[in-house]
């Protein structure tokens, strides 16, 4: 990914995890919302690092899991933001 500076990918991320993943269900809360940034980092350097889209939702299930406290999360479709973050990838190429 060489299109766009990191951060404004990082950022396009942040949004759509927090747009349609949110395990913490905080997007209908006023303000900023920074909780999902580091997790958008790292979502990055998957996607960076030529990550599948099972790859992604392995890791994305697995921060439900371990840091998030949502295990039943963990059957939860996540091909529509596989979908968002693709697009995101290919516009930072």
């Amino acid at each position: 990914m060489s299109g766009s500076p990191r951060e404004d990918v990082e950022r396009d991320i942040g949004r759509a995890l927090l747009e349609q993943w949110d395990p913490l269900g905080v997007r209908d809360q006023p303000g900023p919302h920074p909780e999902y940034a580091a997790f958008a980092h790292e979502v990055y350097s998957l996607l960076a690092r030529g990550a599948s889209d099972t790859q992604v939702a392995r890791f994305l299930h697995r921060l439900e899991r371990d840091q998030l406290g949502h295990p039943e999360l963990a059957n939860v479709e996540l091909t529509p933001l596989l979908s968002t973050l693709r697009t995101i990838e290919r516009t930072a190429i």
